[in-house]
């Protein structure tokens, strides 16, 4: 069960959201050590189990130890953004004067009402793995090793 909790840490899942993916995903049942997909706890035995956890104490030790392995594995430390997903915009032709004002967070007067909806003043250019991409980058931040801990009590 504790490596349930893991997987939980690891990926963000709330009680509800866990059982999904050791449904959906092979790898995560060898994980645990479960032999058949009936063997899933749902989210009142994971919820269950944390509490049992909390009197005794351990459930801070168990993530201490686990959080310093990952971080000297350099496996998951966290606030660190391991990757980012580009959602692309359409790209923008300004004119240099045009640019310094949307860098400053101003719109140019001379747009009239009918351009200022198509010009995007939030997208930016970015690089990844080589290739320019104009658009916004979408990334997901990992919670600290005990966050988890504090909501269930």
């Amino acid at each position: 069960m504790v490596r349930v909790l893991l997987i939980q840490q690891l990926f963000n899942l709330s009680d509800e959201q866990m059982e999904f993916p050791l449904l959906d995903r092979l790898s995560l049942q060898r994980f645990v050590e479960l032999r058949s997909s009936s063997q899933i706890p749902d989210q009142t035995t994971i919820w269950t189990f944390k509490e049992r956890l909390i009197p005794a104490g351990a459930s801070e030790s168990i993530f201490e130890a686990v959080s310093g392995g990952w971080v000297s594995m350099a496996i998951s430390r966290g606030g660190q953004m391991a990757d980012a997903s580009i959602v692309q915009a359409p790209k923008q032709s300004l004119r240099t004067k045009e640019t310094a004002l949307v860098k400053e967070g101003a719109m140019p007067i001379e747009w009239n009402p009918a351009k200022r909806p198509q010009k995007d003043m939030d997208a930016r250019w970015t690089k990844k793995h080589g290739e320019s991409y104009f658009g916004y980058k979408v990334s997901a931040m990992p919670r600290s090793a005990t966050s988890w801990c504090a909501r269930s009590r």
